[in-house]
């Protein structure tokens, strides 16, 4: 097991928390959306987030960090959040989704330096792509686009770094 800072250590602890909080939400969401292109959009967050949660937990494994690969209470959190999302108007919705994943954003960008030039990089470049595109999806969506998912689906026509 390799000794990691303990900021680095707390960032990727923010990273299994975002990522079930963020699987949790979507799928949750995905089954009480309003229309079929909300569910669908949510369902693609849902797999994208899913994917990145399988890459997180191969990192660990990688890594051999204590660090646990899920996380129980984001996990539940996520499911609430998510079961009532539909009482809000869809604009509402997507300001709340981009302003939570924006405030992992930051942790996500100081793992990506700290892996930055190892054999990790590639992965934390892509964690933080995934994070960016969340964010693209609700600007786009917000102005009514009808490609707003394509920043998620280049994603996920691609493999996870490292998986």
């Amino acid at each position: 097991m390799t000794t990691i800072p303990a900021g680095i250590a707390a960032d990727l602890h923010r990273l299994v928390e975002s990522e079930d909080l963020g699987s949790s939400f979507f799928a949750a969401a995905a089954d009480h959306a309003s229309s079929a292109r909300h569910r669908d959009a949510w369902q693609a967050l849902h797999e994208l987030e899913i994917r990145t949660q399988a890459g997180v937990s191969a990192f660990l494994a990688r890594a051999q960090q204590a660090i646990p690969s899920t996380n129980a209470v984001a996990d539940t959190v996520g499911r609430i959040g998510g079961s009532g999302m539909h009482l809000l108007p869809y604009g509402l919705q997507l300001r709340a989704v981009r302003e939570t994943t924006t405030r992992y954003l930051p942790a996500f960008h100081r793992l990506a330096r700290h892996y930055e030039n190892t054999a990790e990089a590639q992965f934390f470049d892509y964690v933080v792509h995934h994070e960016l595109a969340i964010i693209e999806f609700t600007s786009l969506a917000l102005a009514d686009a009808p490609t707003c998912i394509d920043p998620v689906q280049r994603l996920l026509d691609r493999p996870v770094p490292l998986l």
